[in-house]
This record gives structure tokens, C-alpha cells and sequence, in this order.
């Protein structure tokens, strides 16, 4: 047949296609099952196994906000950490992880699929990587302009997915960078050398914003006390809203934390 010149969307097709290609049957990744061309427009698509709503839509309107309960909260964080746990395996970052992202199946919260890697990157491209995501799920390095970020930017993600499903809203919800930066700060305390050592290396520190001038504690606490949240999953949660990258959680040490320790899905 005549052969169709492959424009960028199209180039972000087939990257997309390939990258869930290699993530084939991981039971928490959305399946791909075929491409798809219409000669007409000449644009291509990917088709992918049909799952359900997005998580976004399941809390924001299904639920109106309410907040999961912790147990409901641990089933898909357990799947959500799987998933990327494979994804990372394969030096495969997404990227774009949030709950717009993320398809609940038919048999509920036990069954849910991250999808959409089109801005996902391979770690075996080369740095630079540039800014990609959502700005309320953006991780802190990559807002500051970090171009050497590595699979920790989805861990970062997946803190904010967490906090999200425990009290019905975004954690970190800033107007543009600058503020999303400050929103980060209110909750997880200003940068200082003991905490977070590479801060002042990265590109855009001092110069996006400024940070206050007073020293302020972690208060991610405050947001989730023991009744919201217990002692084993909020180590969970303060180990992925970590802005030191060396260390917050990777998939593979979240998932050995003793919060998972009773559940029985296999991953």
C-alpha cells in the first residue's frame, strides 16, 4: 500500500506503542492490542484492551472527593508500585503517572492499570530528558530543572497519587511552577543541606523562587495523622515525598515495607 509519512503525533504513537509492547502482561499496565491507521486523515492510534473509568473519575465524581480508606488506598498502591517496579525493570520512566492515568476495571479498585506512556523515556536514551508531566505531580528536581533525572521522578508521582486517594484532593496544587514549588515546600519544609544536599546544585534553585526565609518542619504529619493514616503507610508515603532523590523509595524497597506484608496479591 502507499506508504504514510510519519508526523511527530505520529512518532509519539509508535513510541507509545513500543513501550507498552514491552511492557506486555503486567497485569497492572494497560494491554496494548493493535495499531491503528486511518489512511484518511493519516493518523495513527493506539488501541488498547478496554478497562474502565480513570481513578480521577472514580474519586472526583464516583466518590465526590471521598477519600479511599487506607486498606482500599494499600490494594492499588500495591498495584500502582508493581506496575512501576516492571516499568523500571525495563529502564522505562513514565513520566505522566496520575490519577487521569491510572483505569479502574470493572471489578473495582483490585483491578487497576496505569495507561498513557506517551511522554514516557527510556533510561537508555541519553540526558538531557526535558520537563514532561503534570505540574502537580511533577516531582521537585524536574521542576527545578534537573535534566538527568532517573525512574525516582515516577516514585515521586506515585507519593502524590497516594496522598491524593487518602484525602480526596491534590497535596501539592500550585498555578505554575514557581508556586507548585512553594506548595511543596508548605508541606514538606524548606531546603537545607542536612535534608536535601543536591538542592542547591540544581539548575533553576534560588532562581524559580525563592524559599522563605523560615525554617519550616516536615508537616506532612499534620496531613495525615494516625487516624487518617498508619505508622507503616505513611513510612510508605513520607519514603516516596522524599525531595532528596537518594532517599525516596524506589518500587522494589516500597514494596518490601511491612505495610504490604499482609496483603496476598502476588505482583
Amino acid at each position: 500500500g502507499a506508504g504514510i509519512a510519519c508526523g511527530c503525533a505520529d512518532a509519539r504513537t509508535l513510541r507509545e506503542a513500543a513501550f507498552l509492547a514491552a511492557c506486555h502482561r503486567h497485569r497492572a499496565i494497560v494491554e496494548l492490542r493493535a495499531l491503528s491507521l486511518d489512511r484518511c486523515a493519516g493518523k495513527l492510534s493506539v488501541v488498547m484492551e478496554c478497562v474502565g473509568p480513570s481513578l480521577h473519575d472514580v474519586l472526583h465524581e464516583h466518590r465526590r472527593g471521598r477519600p479511599f480508606p487506607e486498606a482500599d488506598v494499600r490494594c492499588i498502591m500495591e498495584q500502582l508500585l508493581g506496575a512501576a517496579k516492571h516499568m523500571h525493570g525495563l529502564r522505562i520512566i513514565h513520566r505522566d503517572i496520575k490519577p487521569g492515568n491510572i483505569l479502574v476495571g470493572a471489578d473495582g479498585i483490585s483491578n487497576v492499570k496505569i495507561c498513557d506512556l506517551g511522554l514516557a523515556v527510556s533510561m537508555s536514551e541519553p540526558a538531557p530528558y526535558g520537563q514532561h508531566g503534570t505540574r502537580g505531580y511533577m516531582a521537585p528536581e524536574m521542576l527545578l530543572g534537573k535534566t538527568d533525572y532517573d525512574a525516582t521522578v515516577d516514585m515521586w508521582s506515585l507519593g502524590c497519587v497516594m496522598a491524593e486517594l487518602l484525602s480526596g484532593k491534590p497535596l501539592f496544587d500550585g498555578d505554575d511552577d514557581a508556586q507548585q514549588l512553594l506548595a511543596i515546600f508548605r508541606v514538606l519544609g524548606v531546603p537545607l543541606f542536612t535534608t536535601w544536599p543536591a538542592y542547591e546544585s540544581l539548575p533553576l534553585a534560588g532562581k524559580l523562587v525563592t524559599p522563605p526565609h523560615v525554617i519550616s518542619r516536615n508537616k506532612l504529619h499534620q496531613h495525615f495523622p494516625e487516624d487518617r493514616l498508619s505508622k507503616e503507610g505513611f513510612e510508605v508515603l513520607k519514603g516516596l515525598l522524599s525531595c532528596n532523590v537518594d532517599k525516596r523509595l524506589s518500587a522494589t524497597t516500597a514494596l518490601r515495607r511491612p505495610w504490604f506484608a499482609n496483603v496476598t496479591n502476588d505482583l
